[in-house]
Formats: C-alpha cells, structure tokens, sequence
C-alpha cells in the first residue's frame, strides 16, 4: 500500500510539473510595454516643462529627449505584438481543455505502462543477491574466452598457460590441456604438478593409452619427487599395455605392498595385477589374510580382537580407539624415529578429525625424521596425500 502511495504522489508531482506552464494565466492586454510607454511620456512631459521655465538648458533638453526617444524604441522592439483580450479568451479556451485531458491522460498511462512492462509484486532484491547475480552473468566460458585473448597477445605468459590447463582438463578440453602445459613447462620449467597435468592430458587424450610424450613426464615426475605414486601406476600400466606383462605383474605388487590398506587405488591395482598374474594375487590376498588374523606382536600393546571392537558401544568403540591412538603418541615422544608410526599417527589423527593433533604430528615427523630421508619421505608423501600442506 505505501508502495502504491508513492507512486500515486510522484505522477501527482510530474503532472503538476508539466502543467504548471500552461496554468499560468495570460499576460493582460497592453502588458508591460504599454506602462513603460506611459512612464517615458510622462518623461517627455516633465522635460517640456523644464525647459519652457529655463530650468535646463535647451540643447540639455533635446539630449534628454533623444535619451528616451531611444529607450521606447528599444521597449517597442522587444515587445513587437501584444495579446490582445481577443486572444487571451481564445487561448484560455483552448488551455482548459487540455490541462484537464493531460492531467487524466498522465497518470493513466504511467500506470498503465507500469502493469504491462513493470513487476509490482517482485520483492526486494539486497545488494548481496544482485552482486551475486552479476557473479553468476560471468560465465566460465567468458573468463577462458578473456584468458585466451590475453595468451593470444602474451604467449610469453607462463603464468597464464600454467592458470588455464587445468580449466581446459577440466572442460574435457585434453588437447588444449596438453599444449597449454607443454606452454607452461617451457616458460616456467618443470615441476610435477605441471608434468603430471600434461602426461594426464595426453592419456585422456588418447582414450588411457600411454603415449610416448606423457612416459617421459611421468619418468621426470619420478625424479623430482620419488614418493609420489600416480606416475608409477601409469607406467606399469604403460608396460602392461606394450605386453611387458611380468614386468607390470612386479610393479603392481610392489605398489599394492607399499599402498595403505584404504588406499583408493589399491583396489584397482589388485584387479590389474589378477587379470595379468592370477597367482600372483591369490597369494597376495592369502598373506593379506594371514596378517589379518595373526595375534598382535609382543610390542603391540594387548587388547580385545576385532569382533570384540565391533561389538563395543559407540562410544566405547570411540573410547578404545582414543585410547590406543594416545598410547601410540606416547611411543612416538620416547622414541621418534619409528616412521611407519609417525605414519599411522597422523593418519588415525586426520580419521579422527583431529586435523591440529595430525599437523602437530606431521612437524614432529619431520623434528624427529630428519635424519632419516626414507622415513621422512614417507611421511611427507602422506601428508600430500591427506592434503595437510607444507
């Protein structure tokens, strides 16, 4: 309703602004030029008279007289037609009209306008929704299309190739991927993340065949950083494929043996290595199985089996694990050189959702390991893994 009423007083305020001209009533007949002429004729007058009693001299006199001689002409100049009462009649009967139809006519058709082109029940939209709206009007195929124009006048920009291959891997765009970090390892050098994005490029690329080029960025990835594990997947399935199947049966055993339990890529290896070498990975699950079940070593701390967990209450499930992941803590400050435990701590903290306790743990890894690079290596391929950063 206030809505409504706002709008009712501003067309009430346009109307009166464009009638008010013609509301002004007419100039009456004779106006203003007709006074002056008047007044300089009573001029003339008053000069006459001072001249005929030799107040002022005569020549003065005929000054004065020229003065205001040119004074009524540049009045009856300015002012060339006067209204006549005729006229004034005539427009003020055409005026009235007008007005009346103008004020009605206004506003019908502002309001009119507005229910056809407007939305009068649309509620408020706050700035944050607009600017959020704007947001989304950039679509991500406009911001590639920017980048694009840029690296087409900067292909010297190794920062903008190294920023769109992987938006390009991620539209499914694989062969503009590959060029783009092809673009960015010559500009910027090798690294492996800009390696493995080009080996990944060129695999997609070629529907999971392994070509050539992606085989030698996966070699160099292996060097700048050893631990890392998706490289060599990719190259045990590149001997696979070029019938090396002995050779690809060992590398497959060897990463599911170095692979933790919930490793996502444990399972797809296990599948790889039972389709080249059946035996291979029967006895495989069989000493797996064997490990499972064997009773904890005299090291380990005793406690109940894992029935026994299972059947626990949530929260003395909750309680027992708390428990024996403090005990291991409690090893690893009298005796931090054990990696495998470092591992293990800062995983059960990372499960646990104790992301500080598995980033104390991770620097107390690191304190400890120092000295030990096969260790230390171990522990920082984990925490790249779980993504707990430098």
């Amino acid at each position: 309703m206030v809505f409504w009423i706002l709008v009712a007083v501003l067309v009430a305020g346009v109307t009166l602004a464009i009638m008010r001209p013609l509301m002004v009533p007419a100039r009456p007949a004779g106006g203003i030029a007709d006074a002056d002429i008047a007044v300089y004729k009573d001029q003339l007058k008053e000069i006459a008279s001072d001249a005929a009693r030799g107040a002022i001299a005569v020549d003065e006199a005929e000054s004065a007289k020229a003065e205001i001689a040119r004074r009524l002409l540049r009045v009856t100049q300015d002012n060339p037609k006067i209204e006549t009462a005729g006229d004034e009649k005539t427009r003020n009967r055409f005026i009235t009209p007008v007005t009346i139809l103008t004020s009605i006519a206004l506003p019908v058709a502002s309001l009119g306008l507005y229910l056809a082109y407007g939305a009068p029940g649309m509620p408020a939209q706050p700035l944050s929704e607009r600017i959020a709206d704007a947001s989304e009007a950039s679509k991500p195929n406009d911001l590639v299309a920017k980048v694009e124009q840029r690296l087409r006048d900067h292909p010297e920009d190794g920062v903008g190739w190294d920023v769109i291959a992987p938006v390009y891997y991620a539209m499914g765009r694989y062969e503009d991927a590959a060029q783009a970090y092809r673009q960015a390892i010559q500009l910027l050098g090798e690294n492996p993340k800009r390696l493995q994005g080009f080996a990944n490029a060129r695999i997609r690329l070629e529907n999971g065949i392994v070509p050539d080029d992606a085989r030698k960025a996966l070699q160099r990835v292996i060097v700048l950083a050893p631990q890392t594990i998706e490289p060599r997947i990719w190259l045990a399935l590149a001997k696979e494929q070029d019938g090396h199947l002995a050779e690809a049966a060992a590398d497959y055993k060897s990463l599911i043996e170095q692979s933790p339990a919930d490793a996502p890529w444990r399972k797809v290896l296990e599948e790889r290595l039972a389709n080249i070498d059946p035996a291979a990975a029967a006895s495989m699950a069989k000493e797996n199985k064997a490990a499972e079940s064997a009773p904890a070593s005299s090291g380990a701390p005793s406690g109940p089996d894992a029935s026994a967990v299972m059947s626990m209450s949530p929260e003395q499930r909750q309680a027992f694990i708390a428990n024996m992941v403090e005990g291991l803590a409690a090893r690893l400050k009298a005796d931090g050189s054990d990696a495998a435990g470092w591992v293990k701590l800062i995983r059960a903290y990372q499960v646990l959702g104790r992301h500080d306790d598995a980033v104390k743990a991770l620097n107390d890894a690191r304190t400890n390991l120092k000295d030990n690079q096969v260790g230390l290596a171990q522990v920082e391929d984990l925490a790249r893994q779980l993504g707990l950063g430098s």
